[in-house]
């Protein structure tokens, strides 16, 4: 079962790269209980066999990142 934040499995290509376009109405960019502003982004090397739990058995964790608001111009 899908637990909140969860953005599915994703692969990348032979050069590591990967891209998504991603719409989740579970989650906002706002300022209210569903914003992900200032929350994480973690990259696991496997995939997510969507049964263990917390973490999938995905392996290790291969990169990560925070979610933020870029200033506008």
């Amino acid at each position: 079962e899908r637990h909140v934040g969860d953005m599915g499995n994703l692969e990348a290509d032979a050069s590591g790269a990967a891209k998504l376009d991603y719409v989740d109405h579970e989650i906002s960019l706002v300022d209210d209980q569903r914003s992900v502003i200032g929350r994480s982004v973690i990259v696991h090397a496997k995939a997510d066999d969507l049964k263990s739990q917390p973490a999938g058995d995905s392996g290790a964790r291969i990169a990560c990142g925070v979610i933020g608001r870029a200033k506008s111009q």
